[in-house]
């Protein structure tokens, strides 16, 4: 994409955004008019309007950041969907794995099963697991397998959850699983009329021992109130599954309910009846990511990388001292950070982050552990331009603003330390991070608002130019003399 570079020193544009002689530019203004209507020639309207005494200047200057990968380790796992499958990337041969956790929500009011009387006998005649998706990533034909274990420790509410969870505190992953099952996303042991159906809910089925059913009809007939919410229930009855991987690669389900069902006949009629407690967002749902094989894409100097979920994020080092040398104020600054074309010819491969936050790396964590919205200070976001294969941050100049502030107001709340000292003491104070991420957005009356900002948690990869001239801050400063 071709770049410009802006030269002119005219003042006409600086005066939209920086009037602090308002009336007596109001006043030269309807003198302007009056001139404007007598004269064709208006080549020096930008200046004629600013007193000689008080004249603006406004510079255009480029900056150079610095850039490199760093591993994102973990982020929270806020999501409505969960993610279960492993992946391998062919381009650069990472590997990635989902599993998950999930607790079962129950009604209140004990209304989940028909009165007790009324069911046959204290045995049910099934019990199973159900995770119902409408998409996947990956090849629908792949093999996979999957374990299932109860969950002996409870997932505990208002518990921020990061996606390096360990399910080991939660279960015994040593033992036996109660459940195996092979599958694929396509389930072809179904009619093709069927699957053509665009009503059709594709689902795994997971059948589980039939005690586990039997113990649930047990305690609803000698304990009722244990079936009196989410909380009870988890509590006293279930308090989850853990369900992993264990075999096949190429395929990741996006997982948007799960089910655990129990069947047992009416006493009235011999039907079938059948219960569900819902793995919904009334209850936790917990994804365990593991990425393999990031290390060497860290360590590429020739690009940093944009990898999802949870893997690697671009970190940008500001020149704020640079851009901030001359005390003149701060307009605008631009980064246009250009994305390198992919090399794979694979059928199944990462899609393009669509979405990234700028946000401060010192700030990051609290952003998304407060369900923060953007606040062009510390925070902002743009989309993927796929005409100019770029990602345009428009105006960062509250974010450079920013962090200088933050230093100075140090430096003056502690006059015996210096700019090294504080330098040493926060170390990130100048760096930002480049984050995929998904919005939550909500419509009304054609106006579509941001309500939400989540990590992006689907498969993504790409990466981004990082030689000085695609790491331009673009700066436009104004100063009156």
């Amino acid at each position: 994409m071709a770049t410009f570079r802006i030269t002119s020193r005219t003042s006409s544009d600086s005066l939209s955004t920086k009037m602090k002689k308002t009336i007596a530019l109001c006043s030269a203004a309807l003198l302007l008019l009056f001139a404007a209507a007598c004269d064709d020639n208006t080549g020096s309207i930008g200046i004629s309007i600013t007193p000689s005494t008080d004249s603006i200047a406004v510079h255009t200057r480029i900056f150079h950041a610095s850039s490199r990968s760093i591993l994102a380790d973990s982020v929270l796992g806020r999501t409505s969907t969960v993610y279960f499958g492993r992946y391998t990337d062919p381009e650069t041969n990472t590997i990635f794995e989902s599993n998950f956790m999930t607790q079962f929500n129950c009604a209140e009011g004990g209304n989940v099963f028909p009165a007790a009387d009324s069911i046959r006998g204290d045995s049910t005649i099934k019990t199973e697991l159900r995770l119902f998706y409408t998409s996947w990533f990956g090849d629908k034909s792949n093999a996979m397998q999957l374990e299932v274990f109860l969950l002996d420790n409870p997932l505990l509410e208002g518990q921020l959850y990061y996606t390096n969870v360990d399910p080991a505190d939660y279960c015994d992953v040593e033992k036996e699983p109660i459940a195996v099952k092979s599958y694929t996303a396509m389930d072809y042991a179904l009619d093709d009329d069927v699957l053509e159906d665009e009503d059709h809910y594709h689902n795994v089925c997971i059948p589980l021992p039939n005690e586990i059913g039997n113990n649930i009809l047990k305690e609803y007939r000698s304990h009722p109130e244990y079936f009196d919410g989410a909380s009870s229930f988890i509590d006293n009855i279930c308090q989850g599954v853990y369900v992993r991987c264990t075999q096949g690669d190429g395929t990741v389900l996006n997982i948007s309910q799960i089910s655990l069902n129990v069947s047992f006949v009416m006493a009235s009629n011999d039907s079938v009846y059948t219960t569900q407690f819902m793995g919904s967002q009334e209850v936790l749902q917990v994804n365990s990511f593991h990425n393999d094989g990031l290390q060497p894409l860290v360590e590429d100097n020739e690009c940093t990388w944009l990898k999802t979920p949870a893997g690697i994020f671009t970190e940008i080092t500001l020149p704020i001292d640079e851009i901030t040398a001359e005390d003149d104020t701060i307009n605008s600054a631009k980064m246009v950070f250009t994305r390198y074309n992919r090399n794979s010819s694979e059928e199944f491969h990462p899609g393009i982050p669509q979405t990234l936050l700028m946000v401060r790396k010192a700030k990051m964590t609290e952003f998304f552990a407060n369900n923060e919205l953007t606040d062009n200070e510390t925070s902002v976001y743009t989309s993927f331009n796929s005409t100019y294969n770029t990602y345009t941050f428009g105006n960062i100049a509250n974010i450079i603003s920013s962090c200088k502030n933050e230093r100075d107001e140090w430096l003056e709340e502690h006059p015996s330390t210096s700019t090294k000292d504080y330098e040493a003491l926060f170390p990130d104070w100048n760096r930002v991070l480049l984050v995929p991420i998904s919005l939550l957005t909500t419509t009304s009356n054609n106006v579509t608002t941001t309500v939400g900002i989540r990590h992006d948690l689907s498969i993504g990869s790409t990466c981004l130019a990082n030689d000085p001239k695609h790491l331009e801050v673009r700066v436009i400063t104004s100063a009156f003399h």
